[in-house]
């Protein structure tokens, strides 16, 4: 356990010999009778012993002032350490003892999150001081004792139970329904505070209308308590959009966004600690496969192959006629089968001659039907060939690779997308690292190529499957973008 000592208000640094505390670059020592480490006293002043964000708004923030006279140093290092644990950052402060409000907030945020929680630091600053001596100006090192420091982030009031939508959705009955309820992606609210909902169209609807109600704003029978802190559109804004900023106090009127004709639901972001949102129409699986699929997937998520549609293809891995690949979320206890036309022949599950289970998804047999008892995202590489039909469960490892890519060529960890907790959730790539083409991939194993599993997202936002086809037309994207991909409808973004 660390052990600090804790000055009051007056602080004086220890003075520690060591032979090499100081540094004399005009004039090295050589003389054995110099004094090699003068005795200078250097004191310290905190300005501030507590800091609350809220209402602290200027760029620097005043720490400390010391005894140190004009020109005796350059900066100070000030060790940040968090109580409770072993973390540590060092800032710099200039010869005022000011830091910048931004390297201390990021301190903070790196050791506890961005909750508006008082928080306890320990600050210790320590410096190179020019000293004149007989011998010349010589460099010494002093640290001071370190002192506590309270810091409050500034933050909005976050319901880390969410919230729900009302409005003509429901026909204004402006009642607490758990169909609208949003929820943010897991995590603390404050670090995680986007949140979402997918809202299926209602008929008759041209022009949706809605509110966000913090979920401790209703009463216990469902009905809105208080509408103060109820997240609205800005004031003065009344224009339909699928994007913008809000209130978080109720100061405008209602959130609106035009319906979108075949849209199948849409889904509803907000950012709770930005009061931005975002509606995006989600419409029927778009995705483009450049070469007609040879497989497909049904089960009782959809319909048992009733129709069509609720054949999902798989994705053929170029060159293997009897290989292909698919990102799917999968919910508890779904049974899932594989045939290679829309309609059931030649079709097969768990009597498949091998199923592996890589990911840990809990794959079990029903039948001959293929389940699995963890809900969650997976991808599934499938081979057909007869005598030899193979299900493999894997990881949902999407990649970004090229020239946008942090591991440029290669397939490797950085290069991987974030994957999304919930069914309707969007796999978020790593930072662009280019202005150039993107690409991106799944990995079925070493001995496939990446670009044999390669697609993007094209212009249009839909995405677009290599298979056995030719390169996709390209697609150029900018340094610091990331892209969002939604396995579920088939969709995509740059931003």
């Amino acid at each position: 356990m660390k052990k600090f000592i804790l000055c009051g208000i007056a602080l004086v640094a220890g003075l520690m010999s060591c032979t090499e505390d100081y540094k004399d670059w005009a004039n090295p020592q050589s003389n054995a009778g110099s004094e090699l480490n003068p005795k200078f006293e250097m004191t310290l002043q905190p300005t501030a012993s507590a800091i609350d964000f809220a209402t602290e708004t200027g760029n620097q923030i005043q720490l400390f002032t010391t005894n140190l006279q004009e020109g005796q140093t350059d900066y100070y290092n000030v060790l940040l350490e968090s109580v409770g644990s072993d973390k540590d950052v060092t800032i710099k402060a200039d010869v005022d003892g000011k830091v910048q409000a931004e390297d201390l907030i990021d301190a903070v945020k790196q050791f506890w999150g961005a909750a508006p929680v008082e928080r306890t630091l320990i600050v210790t600053v320590s410096t190179e001081v020019k000293v004149t001596t007989e011998d010349g100006v010589v460099t010494v090192h002093r640290e001071a004792n370190p002192y506590e420091l309270k810091v409050t982030l500034a933050a909005p009031y976050i319901d880390a139970d969410g919230y729900y939508v009302v409005g003509n959705i429901d026909g204004w009955k402006l009642i607490r329904v758990d169909a609208y309820h949003m929820t943010n992606n897991g995590g603390p609210v404050y670090d995680n505070p986007e949140f979402s909902v997918e809202i299926k169209p209602v008929d008759g609807i041209t022009t949706y209308e809605i509110k966000a109600i913090p979920a401790a704003d209703f009463n216990a029978d469902g009905s809105i308590a208080s509408w103060d802190r109820a997240f609205s559109a800005a004031e003065g804004v009344d224009e339909p959009a699928y994007e913008g900023t809000l209130s978080n106090t109720n100061k405008g009127g209602n959130i609106k966004f035009d319906a979108v004709e075949d849209a199948v639901s849409y889904t509803l972001t907000i950012n709770a600690m930005t009061s931005t949102y975002t509606v995006e129409a989600n419409m029927k699986d778009q995705s483009i496969y450049d070469t007609t699929p040879v497989l497909y997937l049904t089960g009782d998520y959809y319909s048992w192959g009733g129709s069509e549609d609720d054949w999902k293809p798989l994705v053929p891995v170029y060159g293997n006629e009897n290989l292909s690949w698919k990102i799917i979320y999968l919910h508890e206890w779904e049974k899932i089968k594989f045939a290679p036309q829309k309609g059931w022949g030649n079709d097969f599950g768990y009597d498949a001659e091998s199923v592996v289970d890589k990911a840990e998804a809990g794959a079990q047999a029903d039948g001959s039907n293929l389940m699995v008892s963890k809900a969650g995202w997976y991808l599934l590489k499938v081979d057909k060939t007869a005598g030899a039909r193979k299900i493999e469960i894997l990881k949902p490892e999407v990649y970004l690779i090229g020239n946008t890519s942090p591991t440029s060529w290669d397939v490797a960890e950085a290069g991987l997308f974030e994957v999304p907790t919930t069914e309707k959730g969007k796999f978020v790539s790593p930072a662009f690292v280019a202005d150039n083409e993107v690409r991106m991939c799944v990995k079925l194993g070493d001995d496939i190529d990446w670009w044999k599993t390669e697609f993007i997202v094209n212009a249009n936002g839909i995405i677009d499957y290599r298979g056995n086809g030719g390169d996709q037309p390209r697609v150029n994207v900018t340094t610091g973008q990331k892209c969002y991909l939604n396995f579920t409808y088939g969709s995509g973004s740059y931003k």
